[in-house]
């Protein structure tokens, strides 16, 4: 009978505890938007000048995504001077890193009087 009230146990200890780790949602960073100062696709590391803020560096994930008005999605297609917003995940441990990056204008509105 004491093996019965382990697995007894055991079993109520899983049942109420699923839920519970089901519900966590994992953080999505932080969304900033900035022009992008220089990118350097071979070790995907991205200078970026942050509205209002420093200038800050930082890598893209593999699978990150550029969203822009091309069907394509690849990181690839982003320049210097583009101007866009990044979500930005500070890890516990490594280095900022970007997931999704949109673009917000390609260049600078021209003016004209």
């Amino acid at each position: 009978m004491n093996t019965f009230s382990r697995l007894l146990l055991s079993v109520f200890l899983v049942i109420y505890w699923v839920p519970f780790t089901a519900a966590a949602i994992r953080p999505q960073g932080t969304t900033m938007s900035g022009v992008v100062q220089s990118v350097d696709h071979a070790t995907r590391m991205i200078v970026f000048a942050q509205d209002g803020g420093p200038v800050r560096h930082f890598v893209y994930s593999e699978w990150a995504k550029f969203q822009h008005r091309e069907p394509e999605v690849l990181p690839a297609h982003l320049k210097p001077g583009m101007r866009i917003q990044v979500n930005l995940h500070n890890p516990l441990i490594g280095p900022d890193y970007v997931t999704r990056m949109v673009l917000l204008q390609s260049k600078p509105s021209q003016k004209h009087p």
